[in-house]
């Protein structure tokens, strides 16, 4: 990457993390590329501040003719809001590449579309269709970070919506180890039309428990286990 990026850090008043993650920006290795420097970013935040997150800033936002990036990097001390942990009977390897090919297959949650190459992993990028609350939300859904086969980081944003979520996958015997964690942004053009937050965090939440039981499903008969009942 040929010129460092501008690290821009929220919340602006802890301290230790601004600090932080300025000085791991230096430490990024200069020959990668722009999307691997963000994944490797990503992953040295991440050991010092599990919740923290790195966004780039949309290019559409950039002023004309400015020769650097802008990181958004966040650390977030709330609990996460989508946490879930399963196990699948795939050695890692395959119980990885089954998540991160077959995406379109798995994530029912949302209407996927191709929009890019598959490779390299990091950046590979969907045309996304959500409908929620009786509207489709249209947006993008990429691959922000990733290190096979222990993790992956999607990011799904548009229409105002934006979720994060980092999956893990660790060795368990024959078995993996699923281990999901995130959150979710929601405008305020939807937040007003509920009166029930909890409703609300019940039905994504129900979204998501079903696109992890289809991805199960893919993992079982790829182990060739049929189906119950």
């Amino acid at each position: 990457m040929r010129e460092p990026p501008e690290i821009k850090v929220s919340p602006r008043h802890d301290v230790s993390f601004t600090a932080d993650a300025r000085r791991i920006a230096v430490r990024i290795p200069p020959e990668l590329p722009p999307q691997d420097a963000l994944a490797w970013y990503q992953r040295a935040l991440q050991a010092d501040y599990p919740n923290s997150i790195v966004r780039e800033q949309d290019p559409l936002a950039r002023a004309e003719g400015t020769p650097y990036r802008v990181w958004y990097a966040t650390n977030r001390p709330k609990p996460f809001r989508i946490a879930t942990a399963f196990t699948v009977p795939l050695p890692v390897e395959h119980a990885f590449g089954i998540y991160v090919d077959r995406v379109t297959e798995w994530q029912t949650a949302v209407d996927l579309v191709p929009t890019g190459p598959a490779s390299p992993l990091t950046g590979r990028t969907y045309d996304a269709t959500y409908r929620f609350l009786g509207i489709a939300y249209t947006g993008s859904f990429l691959v922000r970070a990733a290190d096979p086969p222990r993790s992956v980081t999607y990011e799904a944003a548009g229409s105002g919506i934006t979720v994060w979520y980092t999956t893990t996958f660790e060795r368990l015997g024959p078995c993996t180890s699923v281990s999901i964690r995130g959150d979710y942004d929601l405008p305020s053009s939807i937040l007003m039309r509920i009166a029930d937050r909890l409703h609300l965090e019940r039905a994504i939440n129900r979204d998501i428990e079903r696109a992890n039981a289809t991805y199960v499903r893919l993992c079982e008969a790829e182990a060739g286990i049929s189906p119950a009942g």
